[in-house]
This record gives C-alpha cells, sequence and structure tokens, in this order.
C-alpha cells in the first residue's frame, strides 16, 4: 500500500520501540526496592507535571521545527529514562527518570500522529489514517516474545532487562533519522508562539465535538491508573507464578495487535455514537470483573479494559483531525493532552492511596458504577457532537 511506502520507517522503529522487557516486571522491580503503591503512583507525578509543562511547548516546537525532531528528541529522552533504572540508587533518582518520561511523553504527544496524517494528507491517503494507527498498534505483537522473555531474564539479573531494552531503543532511534517530514505548512507559513498557543487552546475548548470528547474520556480512563499499579503483584496474589507474568503480558501484546486489525473496522459498520455508548457499558463491566477473585476471568477482562482504551483512539482520530488545521495540529493536539495532563497530576498517587488503603473488592466495581453514571450523563447530554 502507498500508505506504508511513505511511513516506513516508522513502521520498522515501531518494531524496535515496542519491544519491553522490563515492562512485565517493572512494578514488581519497584516493589522490590521497598516503595508501595503510594510511592509508585508518586514517581507517575513526574511524568504528568512534565507533560502538563512541557505539552504546549513541545506541540509548538513540532510544528515549528518538525515533528521528526521532536519524535527523536521524544526516543533520546526514553533511552536516558531507562539508563536511570539501571543506575538505582535512590527515589528521586528515578522519580527524575519520571520527569524524563514525561517530557518523552510531550515530544511524542500531537507530534507522532501529526505526523502521519499530514504524511497521508500530502498524498490524499487520509482515509487511511486509522488503519494506519491500527496497524502500528499491532506492529505491538512483537512484544509477545520480549514479553515472556522478560520475567526469566528478571530472575536470574534484576538489572538486565532494562540494558537489554536500552539497546534496543537506541535501534529505534537510528531507523527514525530515515523519516521523511511532511510538508504541512503553505507557502513557509510562520505561526507566531503565541498565536500558536491562543489558536490550539481556543479550538481544544471552543469546538464543541473536540471538548466533548474530552468530558467523555474524563470518566471513561480517569480510574485506569489503579489496575496498572497494581495489576502483577494481584495476579501473583490470585494465583499466576512469575514466570507466567511474562506470558499475561504477551496475552495482552496479542489482543492489542489483533485489536490493532480489527477495531479500526468497526468504524465503518457503526456511527461514533453507537461505539462510545458501547464503550461506556464495557468498560463499567470491566471494572465490576476486575473486582473478583477469579483469576481468569481478570486475565480476560483486563485485556478488555486495554482494548478499550485502543478503541477509544481510534475513535476519537476518526473525529478529532477534521476540526484541526494542519499548520497547528501537533501544537492543538498538545494542548488537549497538557489539559488531560493536569487533571491527572496526582491521580497516580491518588489511586495509590486507595489500593493501600481499601479493599480492591469494593474499589473497582464503585469505580464502574462511576464510570456509567458520568458517562451516560455525559454522553446524553452531548449527544449530537458525536
Amino acid at each position: 500500500m502507498r500508505y506504508r511506502k511513505q511511513l516506513w520507517p516508522l513502521y520498522v522503529s515501531d518494531i524496535f520501540l515496542s519491544i519491553s522487557f522490563y515492562s512485565p516486571i517493572l512494578i514488581l522491580f519497584l516493589l522490590s526496592k521497598s516503595l508501595s503503591f503510594q510511592d509508585i503512583g508518586f514517581l507517575s507525578l513526574g511524568i504528568y507535571t512534565t507533560s502538563l509543562l512541557l505539552e504546549f511547548p513541545t506541540g509548538i516546537f513540532a510544528d515549528k521545527y518538525g515533528r521528526k525532531s521532536s519524535l527523536l528528541i521524544s526516543v533520546f529522552l526514553s533511552f536516558i529514562s531507562i539508563l536511570i533504572y539501571i543506575s538505582f540508587t535512590s527515589y528521586w533518582l528515578l522519580f527524575l527518570g519520571y520527569i524524563l518520561i514525561g517530557a518523552s511523553w510531550a515530544f511524542k504527544s500531537g507530534a507522532r500522529e501529526a505526523l502521519i496524517y499530514d504524511t497521508l494528507k500530502e498524498k490524499r491517503l487520509q482515509r487511511y489514517n486509522s488503519k494506519v494507527l491500527g496497524e502500528l498498534d499491532f506492529i505491538s505483537s512483537i512484544t509477545i516474545i520480549s514479553a515472556i522473555i522478560g520475567p526469566f531474564i528478571y530472575n536470574y539479573s534484576n538489572i538486565l532487562p532494562f540494558a537489554l531494552d536500552a539497546l534496543i531503543v537506541g535501534a529505534g532511534f537510528f531507523i527514525l533519522f530515515f523519516l521523511r517530514e511532511p510538508k504541512y505548512k503553505k507557502h513557509s507559513e510562520e505561526v507566531p508562539f503565541y498565536d500558536s498557543f491562543k489558536r490550539g487552546l481556543k479550538i481544544i475548548l471552543n469546538n464543541s465535538t473536540i471538548l466533548s470528547l474530552f468530558l467523555l474520556y474524563l470518566p471513561l480512563f480517569f480510574f485506569e491508573e489503579s489496575w496498572y499499579i497494581t495489576q502483577q503483584p494481584l495476579l501473583i496474589s490470585l494465583g499466576l507464578p512469575l514466570m507466567l507474568l511474562g506470558f499475561y503480558s504477551a496475552f495482552n501484546s496479542g489482543i492489542f495487535a489483533i485489536g490493532g486489525i480489527f477495531l479500526p473496522k468497526l468504524l465503518n459498520i457503526f456511527s461514533h455514537r453507537t461505539l462510545l455508548f458501547g464503550v461506556i457499558i464495557l468498560e463499567c463491566i470491566v471494572w465490576f470483573v476486575l473486582g473478583t477473585n477469579n483469576l481468569y476471568a481478570v486475565i480476560i477482562f483486563s485485556s478488555i479494559l486495554l482494548l478499550m482504551h485502543q478503541f477509544w483512539n481510534y475513535i476519537d482520530a476518526d473525529i478529532i483531525h477534521e476540526h484541526i488545521p494542519s499548520n497547528i495540529r501537533a501544537t492543538t493536539l498538545s494542548a488537549r493532552q497538557a489539559i488531560i495532563s493536569f487533571v491527572w497530576i496526582f491521580n497516580p498517587w491518588f489511586m495509590g492511596y486507595l489500593l493501600d488503603t481499601f479493599n480492591r473488592n469494593y474499589l473497582f466495581p464503585i469505580f464502574g458504577i462511576l464510570i456509567l453514571l458520568i458517562g451516560i450523563i455525559v454522553f446524553i447530554s452531548r449527544r449530537k457532537y458525536f
């Protein structure tokens, strides 16, 4: 397909950047350093605070100096953060690593999606945007192997998974140099910094469709951090052997890859409104099941939780780009992510506190009820914009 020819370096680099030997054991690694769930949640404060502070400047940077440059900086910062895991000596050094992860997110946020869409638009292929996003998600299936091997490597050496990841991220960084920057500015159009900031924020706050998507996103995914913090020790407590933790991650990677192929096709079958309503209902059901003690049910529905966020990304991308000009696309997308980061700043710490304080069997169903009630209220009150 022509669109793959335009974006091949992104496809290849994603193969390298999707490989992670440490992801299946990261929380266990942090717990082994005597950190509590609340401590782990507080680390994410570094991510969201940095993301909040840098989202707008990095979005403007991407629109002014190039989305490719922004992606290269993102991968480099990710590489440095992995090195900090390897040289772990104190909690605050680790916190610095999470600040770098937040900066990496900020440089990637908006820039990657804008580069993809405008590369396709340049060749009049923007109708394939959701398909490309799905295929890039499918590439994540390569992580199946690393996810399976990761816990075994960790059992041999708790540092080796991070060292291997650093080497692989370095390879992905090199491949990105072959990426071509699309021509998204008309006649060398330049938008001053302040004007970019003002126009991007105005689009986010004044466009009813974009605002409606944001208001629905908040209740749907606000509680996800609690699952990502607790899933590894929880699964072990429910009877999953440590060595099979990698197979669990591999299973999720496989489901994610399959979702990348089939979920975008649903956009051609059902309306956005129908799909969004379905996501609300499924999210509610998922949290009720995650609150049970049935290992197999928890594993299956944790995959559904992953699919729902993945599917949201495709629905969102299918809607939002028609409302954003190309020359400030990265800025506008970063503006939205900055607002999300502001809302999320204390979320992981708060979720860690709730997990340390309350019984998951009651906590997770309450999350499900809140998602259903708030989600339905937002959906009904804003349904004409979806």
